[in-house]
């Protein structure tokens, strides 16, 4: 039994929490929507300010919510925006402290899983895969987490799971190969042992002999290989990050 008063001033707390978060969100949506590289240095300079200003977990249940909002869509998202997004992640990862990142991945990730598992017809994927190959690029996260997913989807390779091999490798694949070169060998050898048990599944092969074409250019270190490989976006932003 709750007494009445006692109710009372819960609801009131809880009025007052969710008029509070609601002030948070319109702050935090208001600096996302004019976040563009030349003003990245302000607009997180004012999201760590509000990271002073108010609880960690409401800051970072806030700015992930709007982040997956407005990152995973049913259409690609332009690659510059996805990169400024996750680069401002990663500043406030690295000044503010790294549960800012983890947060952020943990949600990325768990999106991630429910829908490749669906038959989500839409990008959401990709821009979530984006999601992730930035973080490794900003470092937030280990190439192993990338290593990690690469070889599950390896292990399912059907047609979805091949266009997000390739999605990805062409984001990191020579990040990956200065990384750890071994563990890119041995997840090419494993591409090709599946793609040659795999052969009689696919009626389009062409998409899986671009696969392994990738993947033996990425190994030999040919960039000249990869059609629209432009690692200048990533690198000048990178120089932001410092």
């Amino acid at each position: 039994y709750i007494p009445p008063q006692v109710r009372r001033a819960q609801e009131t707390l809880g009025d007052k929490k969710r008029e509070e978060l609601g002030r948070l969100k319109k702050m935090v949506n208001g600096l996302i929507n004019r976040l563009s590289e030349p003003n990245l240095s302000s607009i997180s300079g004012q999201m760590e300010e509000l990271y002073m200003a108010n609880s960690r977990k409401d800051m970072n249940d806030t700015l992930t919510d709007i982040l997956l909002n407005a990152c995973v869509t049913a259409v690609a998202m332009p690659a510059k925006l996805m990169m400024e997004h996750v680069l401002l992640v990663s500043i406030l990862h690295h000044n503010v402290g790294i549960e800012v990142g983890a947060h952020f991945l943990e949600a990325v990730v768990k999106k991630f899983d429910e829908l490749c598992k669906s038959d989500a017809e839409g990008k959401e994927c990709e821009n979530l895969l984006a999601l992730i190959a930035h973080l490794y690029n900003f470092h937030v996260v280990h190439c192993l987490l990338i290593f990690d997913i690469l070889k599950k989807l390896v292990s399912t390779f059907t047609e979805k799971e091949i266009e997000l091999i390739l999605f990805l490798l062409k984001n990191v694949g020579f990040s990956l190969r200065k990384d750890d070169a071994l563990a890119l060998k041995e997840l090419i050898t494993e591409a090709q042992r599946k793609a040659s048990t795999v052969e009689k599944k696919f009626q389009d092969q062409t998409r899986v002999r671009f696969m392994l074409e990738t993947m033996l250019a990425l190994r030999n270190n040919d960039m000249r290989k990869i059609p629209g490989y432009d690692p200048e976006p990533v690198e000048r932003l990178r120089k932001l990050q410092r």
